[in-house]
């Protein structure tokens, strides 16, 4: 038949359920009265309903709670702990008619005179424990909250014991943590290092082994323990936490009124929670730490992903600063185009208009070209022009004065050279040779380069590869070569001083570049340009040039050419304000107006080569010019058969 066994303040009482409703509360007339003032005095009932049963709360102030949870109705099965304020009511269906018990209204209370009594009540007893403890373990494995968790065992310590108050120290090395201090009301207790026994403590942590007194007060083992007395402690019980076999903290409970109040029963019983508890703990440790590196994993993510955007927000930002740039790259690949196009060649006499001609025919080439032509004439100007209207500008273009260097850093500088191959060598170079690859290599003043340097640079031609100073290994290279001297090549061939196979290969194409005196007719077109180019430099030029100044540059001779005219109008700039007079003009330029000019009896007495070399190309020229171009009738005008004419057109380079 099922009863319902109620533990109130210490003492047992059965009840048969036989009615169809069994009332249960503080009134007078409940089948089930209780005493406790939390109880309300209709506080629940008990139905039954075939072969079930159902616990309903009657709406009491408190609440009904059936195995640790507050209900409205349950129904009930064998081991279902109710409780209602302090009182704990026990569902069950084993049939007692066989005890000998007293019957009151339905009612029984267990007689432990009798042999019978005895075993009854400790079987009673051990399931009610072992059910108390069933419901405390769900209660410890309800949750992964390690604070909520802490808190669940020592108020259940509590509660299955009857203790006073209850301590779940942690210890970690020689420091001891209170993690939960509360009493039976579940009230925290402050400061709890100081309420209870460190010692007693301290000796479970070390020893591993549990500690219970019945009364510390008398306990011999403690009587030197101040704090024992101090607090006032008579019923203790302290037994060890171990977590993967170390003890990892104590569970510590007390009673400071009574003696007596913990058995060995209690005892087992927390060291079977403690087992479980300790279970719960590190689940829960491992829990928190799981949900640890969870948001660490987050924030790591989250901080990924606004280190991809800023990345991305980079790599956009350096993507429109490569397309600004490459813009920028292709209007300055533009610009310098434009640059040195022939329009910025300034020169529309016939000796110009002949090197455009010959221009035209050179630059859609690759081949070698050397530039002839006095200094001061623009041939790198000419040889920027080849590059940059030619296969080739694309690609770098890359200059080199080969008088401006001695022969050994010359070489260096044309083939680079390898990391410890002289002193200060702390690192490889690379040679203009290699950094102009692909494009153009413009050498100025060939003429001056040393025998030993010719050989080298002809090696280059030669095998299409160079090999740095020091280095062990040969580079590949692809460049054209485009060279120039003031110098007659042909005649330092002949002298011995210049390489006759390395001239040949570098005077494949020829462009002979007119002195300025060949050329007057350019002058105003020159002044023009240089006082346009100063102008949008920021300069302040004068706005007008007295007629006189242009017939005392018409009649110099120029023997620095096109330079020395850009020096000189650099020279009025600075020092005449609204027009360029005769009394500003260079005091050698004055002179030879003076003197009687170029052509004059009393002027400068000039080598006699050089005279008939200009009055020949001059008339050569001029014949060609009047005949369209056709060499056998300019022969037959200056009265030379063609193949003499061919032959000094070869020698001037009028080709």
């Amino acid at each position: 038949m099922p009863k319902l066994i109620v533990v109130e303040r210490g003492k047992k009482r059965v009840y048969n359920l036989t009615r169809d409703e069994t009332t249960i509360g503080r009134a007078s007339d409940a089948h089930v009265p209780l005493r406790d003032p939390r109880a309300s005095r209709r506080h629940a009932r008990i139905v039954r309903t075939g072969d079930d049963y159902e616990i309903i709360d009657e709406g009491s102030q408190n609440g009904t709670a059936v195995n640790g949870s507050f209900v409205e109705r349950h129904v009930l099965r064998a081991g279902d702990l109710i409780e209602i304020g302090g009182v704990r009511l026990h569902f069950d269906r084993v049939d007692e008619s066989r005890r000998p018990t007293l019957d009151l209204d339905g009612a029984r209370t267990t007689d432990l005179s009798s042999p019978d009594g005895v075993e009854h009540a400790m079987l009673v007893r051990e399931r009610e424990n072992l059910l108390r403890l069933q419901r405390v373990v769900m209660a410890i494995n309800s949750t992964l909250d390690l604070e909520k968790l802490l808190g669940i065992i020592v108020d259940h310590a509590i509660e299955l014991t009857e203790a006073e108050r209850g301590f779940l120290i942690l210890a970690d090395e020689d420091e001891m943590s209170f993690e939960v201090a509360r009493n039976f009301a579940k009230e925290e207790v402050s400061d709890p290092q100081l309420h209870i026994s460190r010692t007693i403590a301290e000796k479970v942590l070390a020893t591993g082994e549990p500690v219970l007194a019945v009364n510390a007060l008398e306990d011999e083992r403690f009587q030197a323990i101040h704090s024992i007395s101090a607090i006032g402690l008579r019923s203790v019980l302290c037994l060890p936490f171990r977590m993967k076999d170390r003890t990892r903290g104590a569970l510590y409970i007390d009673n400071r009124l009574q003696k007596g109040v913990f058995s060995r029963e209690d005892l087992r019983m927390l060291e079977a929670l403690a087992a479980q508890a300790a279970l719960a703990i590190e689940r829960a440790r491992l829990f928190a730490r799981y949900e640890r590196k969870q948001q660490e994993l987050l924030r790591a993510n989250a901080r990924i992903e606004r280190l991809n955007r800023a990345l991305r927000r980079r790599l956009d930002a350096k993507r429109l600063e490569l397309s600004q740039i490459r813009d920028e790259l292709e209007s300055k690949q533009s610009e310098l185009e434009h640059r040195y196009d022939y329009s910025n060649i300034v020169g529309r006499s016939p000796a110009m208009q002949a090197v455009f001609q010959r221009l035209d025919r050179i630059i859609p080439t690759e081949m070698p070209v050397l530039i002839e032509g006095e200094s001061g004439t623009g041939k790198e100007l000419v040889a920027r022009a080849i590059h940059y209207m030619g296969p080739r500008k694309k690609k770098k273009f890359v200059s080199e004065n080969c008088a401006a260097l001695p022969e050994s850093l010359l070489e260096s500088e044309l083939f680079g050279y390898a990391r410890g191959a002289f002193t200060g060598a702390v690192r490889d170079k690379t040679g203009l040779f290699a950094e102009a690859s692909g494009g153009t290599l413009f050498l100025d003043e060939v003429g001056e380069m040393s025998p030993e340097m010719q050989k080298k640079l002809l090696r280059v031609l030669q095998e299409k590869e160079i090999r740095p100073v020091g280095g062990k290994s040969t580079i590949p290279v692809d460049v054209r070569i485009i060279c120039a001297s003031n110098r007659n090549l042909r005649k330092l061939v002949a002298e011995g001083v210049f390489r006759e196979d390395l001239f040949y290969r570098l005077r494949v194409l020829t462009v002979t570049l007119p002195p300025l005196r060949e050329r007057r007719e350019d002058i105003p077109l020159l002044l023009t340009h240089f006082f346009e180019l100063y102008e949008k430099q920021g300069e302040k030029v004068p706005e007008r040039i007295d007629p006189a100044v242009l017939d005392l540059f018409r009649r110099y001779r120029w023997p620095g050419n096109v330079r020395e005219l850009e020096n000189e109008v650099r020279r009025l700039i600075t020092l005449c304000d609204r027009e360029v007079t005769v009394d500003a003009v260079s005091e050698q330029i004055r002179a030879a107006e003076t003197g009687g000019g170029e052509e004059g009896e009393e002027g400068e007495i000039r080598p006699l080569e050089e005279r008939v070399r200009e009055l020949e190309v001059r008339e050569i020229r001029r014949a060609l010019q009047r005949t369209g171009g056709n060499k056998t009738r300019a022969a037959e005008l200056l009265g030379i058969s063609r193949f003499t004419l061919q032959r000094k057109l070869e020698k001037y380079g009028l080709e």
